[in-house]
């Protein structure tokens, strides 16, 4: 069973793998672009000197002349793509040897942050067992739970109300009189109208009887209100007593001497967070490194390479050049024939240089795409929090069988799903919010809520839920398989 923190660095170390097969790419596409670019000078060569043997001094130095012009072009535009994907593979290598050094610095740092909080959390399991014991912290537990079901209670009924509220009010508000009356606030204190607009709304109220259904309507709308004061009054004395729970719990906790223990888990959560924010940083620049190069040798935007081969083409197809070589093909004389055979070897050379580029491109082309998949489920996986200290992945040996075949040349496309299903968690050994929330932990709970990636920020506290509405007891939170698999995690400070 891998746990979180394990499982994203094996992606990690797929997407190194990845990116060093791209760099071996990009040396044998420089190669062959450095072959074809000999060929073809080799080819222009032998043009020349066919040129000096079947035309006059004068002809032969102007398409010599054109052969200079267009071979020149051609090799600076081929140099200068090959250079600047030699220094783009440069620039990637560097960073990722500086990724490698921070994955394995904020991997120090994550490895003394679990520390800490095994320490944390021991101190508070073992306080949590004796301060049932205590008889301060009975009656503040019995006070609490009280009012916490009274705060609930009065919560659904406020719930129910404003629900019913939109269907009561209906033929209130789709009469036109009604609600006209009711926004001038007629028959009541505040109702201003001229002489003759208080005789015409006089005479409407009448014949709508309006003064008889507006203390309903009012009141129908007064109810859902007081409710919900209600309830919120209820959930804040609710809330001071858990606070005062917390308070006891609190000082069993310190006399456990867990307050030296908070301070270095602090610490260490503080250092993980900045050794983490390094390495996601890096990987920004590297996505643009990525981009750069998906462009330049995978996918045949580069206009440099487009342009030297545009100016290699054209310059193949001038007329002299194919009227040289249909004379030379055509005449027996020795010297040309030998030129012109090692023309056509040439040309044979450099069709398969010319096709093993293509298909060193297509190559890459699918390598960058097998790589951008497994990125965008790293990604996703951090912003799922499934790098959390308490997330364990028990399809490990399936994960790994997954990352190897990404790595043989398979899509990526189904990782995120093989994720999804092997998440799972280890629950505290004390409730979360024991003494007051501390660390973040992966439970379902209720109340105001935070991306999962929020437990890597060192002021994070609460529960970190998937199940905003699900509320139960932290001791029940998970199902029959104890197995959660959705990844909309959220945070609950509230607790």
């Amino acid at each position: 069973m891998w746990t979180g923190r394990q499982t994203l660095e094996s992606i990690e170390r797929a997407l190194t793998s990845l990116r060093q097969e791209e760099g071996e790419l990009d040396g044998s596409l420089r190669s062959a672009i450095a072959d074809a670019e000999r060929l073809r000078r080799e080819r222009a060569e032998s043009m020349r000197a066919l040129a000096r043997i079947k035309l006059d001094e004068m002809a032969a130095g102007r398409l010599t002349v054109n052969f200079d012009v267009g071979e020149r072009r051609a090799a600076q535009l081929l140099e200068d793509y090959r250079l600047r994907l030699a220094g783009l593979e440069q620039r990637r290598n560097a960073l990722l040897a500086e990724i490698t050094q921070a994955e394995a610095q904020r991997k120090g740092a994550a490895e003394v942050m679990e520390q800490a909080l095994a320490a944390v959390e021991k101190a508070r399991s073992a306080a949590h067992g004796r301060v049932k014991d205590i008889p301060a912290w009975q009656a503040a537990k019995a006070a609490s739970d009280e009012t916490d079901a009274v705060a609930t209670e009065a919560e659904k009924k406020a719930a129910a109300s404003e629900a019913e509220l939109a269907v009561k009010r209906k033929p209130y508000d789709d009469d036109p009189l009604f609600s006209y009356l009711w926004q001038r606030r007629f028959g009541t204190g505040t109702y201003a109208a001229g002489n003759f607009a208080r005789s015409i709304d006089r005479a409407m109220a009448a014949y709508i009887g309006y003064l008889d259904a507006r203390p309903n309507y009012a009141a129908l709308i007064e109810i859902p209100l007081r409710l919900r004061e209600h309830a919120t009054a209820k959930r804040d004395e609710a809330k001071e007593r858990a606070a005062a729970l917390a308070d006891v719990e609190r000082r069993a906790m310190t006399d456990a001497g867990i307050d030296a223990l908070d301070r270095a888990l602090a610490e260490a959560r503080h250092k993980h967070a900045a050794a983490d924010r390094t390495v996601e940083d890096k990987h920004g620049i590297m996505r643009k490194l990525d981009e750069e190069h998906t462009a330049l040798a995978a996918t045949g935007r580069d206009a440099a390479y487009r342009e030297a081969l545009d100016a290699i083409a054209t310059a193949d197809t001038q007329d002299d050049v194919s009227v040289l070589y249909r004379e030379a093909r055509r005449t027996p004389t020795d010297a040309d024939d030998t030129i012109v055979r090692k023309v056509e070897t040439t040309d044979t050379s450099i069709k398969r240089a010319d096709d093993e580029i293509a298909d060193l491109r297509r190559t890459a082309r699918d390598l960058a795409s097998r790589r951008t998949d497994v990125e965008r489920t790293r990604d996703r996986f951090r912003k799922a929090g499934y790098d959390h200290p308490n997330a364990t992945f028990g399809n490990d040996g399936d994960i790994a069988d997954m990352l190897k075949s990404v790595l043989g040349g398979a899509a990526g496309s189904l990782l995120w799903d093989l994720l999804r299903s092997g998440y799972n968690y280890r629950p505290p050994r004390s409730p979360p919010d024991f003494g007051g929330p501390t660390f973040p932990f992966p439970l379902p709970r209720t109340g105001h809520s935070d991306p999962g990636e929020r437990w890597r920020e060192p002021s994070s506290r609460g529960t970190w839920s998937w199940d905003r509405h699900g509320g139960r007891d932290w001791s029940d939170s998970r199902g029959d398989d104890g197995h959660r698999s959705d990844d909309s995690f959220t945070t609950d400070e509230s607790v």
